[in-house]
């Protein structure tokens, strides 16, 4: 079993029947980021609102006593800083290319490439960079054959980065490969319109098995959850460049969440959001959590056991996969930031509560988190400085870094190379929008 398994690893904290520890913070605070992904999520299936999908994500306002930051409570609990060795940030070297949030990005293994995304409230790109840490240099990209869009879905091959979907002025179903080796893109078979047509980053899932690339959460052009778009899995074959549809998912996929490939399953962890009431949008409620996993080679779903941290839904979990376990926790909930966290063990189909951390955080929301190879990290935390928060899984210590030179930055992604994170672009809120693009990158060494 897995407690038996992560006995040496981890502290049994609580039962799982514990109630979930948290932090109250304000609603106003927590409002913007939460009304945003709802918004998105709710409007990207509508052939009606899609022409209007931007404006109506990025900039949306709503009278915010706090302007749409997030707001500390009063009282916080006393947060230890155990900075773990010589942790510090570095600034990036500036990007041949404009800032922007919510881009595509991957790691090749030597370097970072993002390519998309937006700026401001109505600006979208179709151009990218990579960025080589070890020279400590940027590279711009071949012009692409895709039209400027965000959140298209992304994995990396191993040879290529490939983008499908994602949204804009509408929904996209294209897709294309771009090889950094050589430099160039070639367009790719585009998502079929039998399993809707779209995929995005918010609600939809991919990843990379070693052969085919998984894809879950399609969007269509009706109405109804996901715009009406099939609940079925499916297997793009860069080798044979054709999509291959696979079996029904036993729900639709979850509104928020992150998928993993373990080597046998796509797992995917998350949050599917109810009718009832959100701050700053009507209609719809922080719902419940939830996990499935799918094998491509049997064709089978299964549903995860429920977790330790309880049914009601989070926004922005912290969710991090470390080769064997699948790690989750705190997020954003309608009685504030938790700061509970547990793992899930496909081999034996289990979960196990883990210590709490020393305060309520929040996970990147945007992508999963990192896996060190020994701690988890999230570098978006919701603590006031913007620390990065880790939970070192040998000493069973959390620690919390220094202060992050961005503090409060969202809709970034964050890359682990072996020994560093690389953070680039996002933003931060501005008044009663988000977000105001945040220009410098940095590292952080753990």
């Amino acid at each position: 079993m897995l407690e038996d398994d992560l006995r040496t690893l981890f502290t049994l904290e609580a039962e799982a029947d514990q109630p979930p520890s948290q932090i109250s913070v304000p609603a106003a605070g927590r409002s913007a980021r939460v009304r945003q992904r709802l918004q998105r999520a709710l409007t990207i299936g509508s052939p009606l609102l899609a022409a209007a999908a931007v404006t109506a994500v990025i900039a949306t306002s709503v009278a915010l006593g706090s302007g749409g930051e997030r707001t500390p409570s009063r009282a916080r609990p006393t947060m230890p800083v155990a900075v773990p060795g010589s942790a510090s940030w570095t600034r990036l070297p500036a990007a041949p290319i404009a800032p922007r949030n919510e881009y595509a990005a991957v790691w090749t293994g030597k370097k970072m490439i993002v390519w998309g995304g937006y700026s401001g409230n109505t600006t979208q790109y179709s151009d990218g960079a990579a960025y080589n840490p070890a020279t400590r240099t940027w590279t711009k990209l071949a012009a692409s054959p895709l039209t400027a869009r965000i959140l298209p879905v992304t994995v990396w091959t191993g040879k290529d980065m490939l983008v499908f979907g994602g949204a804009g002025n509408r929904s996209y179903s294209d897709g294309a490969a771009y090889d950094p080796a050589a430099n160039t893109w070639r367009k790719l078979a585009p998502i079929p319109s039998s399993l809707g047509g779209n995929l995005t980053g918010t609600g939809s899932y991919a990843v990379w098995t070693g052969k085919v690339m998984v894809a879950w959460g399609f969007f269509g052009h009706g109405r109804g959850a996901h715009g009406a778009g099939s609940l079925a899995a499916a297997t793009y074959n860069p080798a044979t460049n054709s999509w291959t549809t696979g079996t029904v998912a036993p729900a639709q996929a979850p509104t928020f969440g992150d998928a993993f490939w373990t080597g046998k399953e796509m797992i995917v962890w998350g949050s599917s959001f109810g009718s009832g009431y959100v701050p700053g949008l009507q209609g719809a409620t922080y719902g419940h959590n939830e996990g499935f996993a799918y094998n491509p080679a049997t064709g089978k779903w299964s549903t995860l056991p429920a977790s330790p941290l309880g049914q009601p839904g989070r926004n922005l979990m912290l969710a991090a996969w470390t080769g064997r376990y699948l790690v989750v926790g705190g997020g954003d909930s309608s009685t504030g930031l938790q700061k509970d966290a547990a793992a899930y063990d496909p081999a034996t189909n289990s979960w196990m509560r883990l210590p709490d951390a020393p305060v309520g955080f929040e996970g990147n929301g945007t992508a999963p988190d990192i896996w060190s190879g020994a701690s988890v990290i999230t570098i978006e935390n919701a603590v006031p400085g913007g620390r990065p928060l880790s939970l070192d899984l040998t000493t069973r210590d959390w620690s919390v870094g220094p202060k992050a030179p961005v503090p409060g930055r969202y809709e970034a992604r964050e890359l682990w190379t072996g020994s560093e994170v690389l953070v680039w672009g996002g933003g931060v809120p501005a008044g009663n929008s988000c977000c105001k693009t945040v220009k410098p990158g940095y590292s952080y060494t753990p």
